[in-house]
C-alpha cells in the first residue's frame, strides 16, 4: 500500500525491480544489488521502505529487519538532491507506520549519541534500554568455508530466529538479553538473531569476557552454516575497558567509535502481533 507524505513524495515498500536504485543510494560498504534483492525476496523478515518522486525516481530508502517481535531500523539513505528537506524523517515515519500496521510490537535502532541518527531517534521517540554498549564484529572460525556469505540473491536458510548459548558457569552475563525473549531453555540463554548482510546480529551476550567467546561462536556455528553468515555482531558493555582492549589486541573490529544504546519505541496496541504472527521469534 502506498501513501503520500507531507512533502508530496509517495511512500511504499520496495519491490524487486527497485533493487538497483536502492543499492545506488545505500552507503553500506557490503550492500550491493544482490543483497538488496535477497532481502526484498525475504519479505517476511525485511522491509525496505522507499520515498518516490512523482516521476518514480527514488528519493530515499529506509531499511528494516525483523528482530524477534520488533522491527530493527538499520539505516536511512537519501538522494543528494533531497538532503536537508526532512526526507530522512519522512522515510523513518513511513517505515514506523508500516511496522505498526504489520503487527510488530515496536521499532528498535542502535543510537550513537554524537551521530545524526540520535536526532532521528528523538523524533521517533525511541527510548534507551539497557546499558551503553559497544558492538564488535567477531569472525566465525568457519568463515572460510562459507560458500555464499549472505550475499546471494537467494536465501540460503532462515533469516531470523533464536539460538541457545550455554552459560559459562555462574558468572553474570556481559549483556543481558535485550528483547525480552522467554528464557525457557534449561540448556542455556536464548538470544535472538537476525542476518544482517553476512553477520548474525545477537540480542544479548551470555559470555562474561572475551575468553568465553568460543562458547558463543560454537553455539552459533549451525545457524551460521544455514544462513551463510561469516561473523557475529557481539555486544559488550562500553564500561568494560579490559574486554575492549583484549578484543582490539586480537584484531576484532569495533563497529562504532562511541558507545551506543538500543533505542526502543513500543507500540501501544500490540495485540496484532499475536494475531498475525508477523513478529514472532
Amino acid at each position: 500500500m502506498a501513501a503520500t507524505t507531507d512533502m508530496g513524495l509517495v511512500a511504499r515498500r520496495l519491490r524487486t525491480g527497485d533493487a538497483e536504485a536502492a543499492a545506488r543510494l545505500c552507503s553500506f560498504q557490503d550492500v550491493d544489488t544482490a543483497v538488496v534483492k535477497r532481502e526484498l525476496a525475504a519479505s517476511d523478515d525485511y522491509c525496505w521502505m522507499g520515498l518516490f518522486m512523482a516521476d518514480g525516481t527514488l528519493a530515499a530508502v529506509h531499511r528494516g529487519m525483523r528482530w524477534h517481535r520488533h522491527l530493527l531500523l538499520k539505516g536511512v539513505f537519501v538522494d543528494d538532491g533531497h538532503r536537508g528537506a526532512g526526507t530522512a524523517i519522512g522515510a523513518a515515519f513511513a517505515i514506523k507506520d508500516w511496522a505498526r500496521q504489520a503487527g510488530y510490537a515496536g521499532i528498535l535502532a542502535w543510537v550513537e549519541r554524537n551521530k545524526p541518527e540520535a536526532r532521528l531517534a528523538t523524533r521517533l521517540r525511541l527510548r534507551p534500554v539497557g546499558p551503553l554498549l559497544h558492538r564488535f564484529l567477531v569472525p566465525l572460525p568457519t568463515a572460510g568455508d562459507a560458500a555464499d556469505p549472505g550475499t546471494g540473491s537467494g536465501v540460503r536458510g532462515p533469516a531470523v530466529g533464536t539460538l541457545t548459548v550455554p552459560r559459562p558457569g555462574d558468572r553474570t552475563p556481559a549483556v543481558g538479553e535485550l528483547l525480552g525473549i522467554e528464557q525457557d531453555d534449561p540448556a542455556g540463554t536464548r538470544v535472538g538473531w537476525i542476518l544482517d548482510r553476512s553477520r548474525l546480529v545477537l540480542s544479548g551476550n551470555p559470555c562474561r569476557s572475551a575468553d568465553d567467546l568460543k562458547v558463543l561462536l560454537a553455539a552459533a556455528e549451525e545457524t551460521a552454516a544455514a544462513t551463510g553468515a561469516i561473523a557475529l555482531e557481539v555486544l559488550f558493555e562500553a564500561a568494560d575497558v579490559l574486554t575492549a582492549l583484549s578484543l582490539a589486541k586480537a584484531g576484532v573490529k569495533r563497529l562504532s567509535r562511541s558507545p551506543v544504546n538500543l533505542g526502543v519505541l513500543y507500540f501501544e496496541d500490540n495485540t496484532a502481533v499475536e494475531r498475525s504472527g508477523a513478529a514472532r521469534p
